[in-house]
This record gives structure tokens, sequence and C-alpha cells, in this order.
């Protein structure tokens, strides 16, 4: 059988955006340089901000990527079945490190105050308990498939 377009789409779309963020975690010191550079006359980077800057985004973009590498291993289980209780435990801890995300920009409201990292804290923890109620959701799905398995 043939994989939809949309799967595929959202697969390849993954893959490209784990790349593209692997590339920009390891290049990010360059390019905060570059973009200090080209937007001189807007910002203006002092080394201890720089270098909390660069802390911070790397401690945020590392969950960010392994969140994208567990969504690529839970789209690869389609085929086979979704409702499996690796994709439960998968969301759960995927909840729990959209949590650790939200609580790294919470805690640099503290140091460097903006709303658009206030707003960050609220779509990361929203993002969380979304994960954690498809957890639930996967969960029952993985009860009901297993007594259904064994009634046939």
């Amino acid at each position: 059988m043939r994989e939809p377009i949309a799967s595929r789409v959202l697969r390849t779309s993954l893959y490209i955006i784990f790349v593209a963020g692997i590339l920009c975690t390891v290049t990010l010191p360059f390019m905060l340089d570059y973009y200090t550079l080209l937007f001189l006359n807007g910002y203006y980077l002092d080394s201890e901000f720089r270098k909390f800057i660069i802390i911070f985004i790397i401690s945020v973009a590392i969950p960010g990527l392994w969140i994208i590498m567990e969504m690529i291993l839970m789209l690869r289980s389609i085929p086979r079945g979704p409702f499996i209780i690796r994709n439960v435990n998968a969301l759960r801890r995927i909840g729990v490190v959209l949590f650790i995300i939200a609580a790294l920009f919470l805690a640099k409201c503290f140091f460097f105050f903006t709303f658009l990292t206030m707003g960050c804290v609220f779509l990361f923890s929203i993002c969380g308990f979304f994960a954690f109620t498809l957890s639930n959701l996967f969960s029952q799905a993985v009860t009901y498939k297993e007594e259904n398995d064994l009634t046939i």
C-alpha cells in the first residue's frame, strides 16, 4: 500500500527541520555575529548577553531536536499501527520536555523579559498539556487494541 501524500510531506518536513536545526545549533555563534552585523542599528550584543543568548538557545534547541527525533520515530510506527506502548511513552517524554522548555523560557523572563518570551512559555505549556492528553488517548487506544487482539 502506498503512503499517503500528507504523511510523506510530514516525514520529509521533519527530516528537513531536524537537519536544519542541527546546522543552526552548530553554527549559532557565527550566525549570531552575522545577525548582529546585519542589524547593527537594531541590536547590540555585549559579550555577557551574547553568552547568555548562545547558552539559552542551545539549551532550548537540543530538547527541541530531541522532540523532532521522537516525532520521526513515531511516524515510522504508523504503517505497523500507531497505537503501541512505545508511542504512549514517547508522548509522555515529549510532554515532559515541552514543560522543561517552558521552564527555560520562564527563567529567561527573569533575566531578559519580552512579551514574545512569555508567549513562548504559554505556547510550550499548552503543547505539553496537549502531548499528555494525546498520551492518555493513545494509552486507552492501546488498551482497547490489546483487548480486541485477545478477543479474536
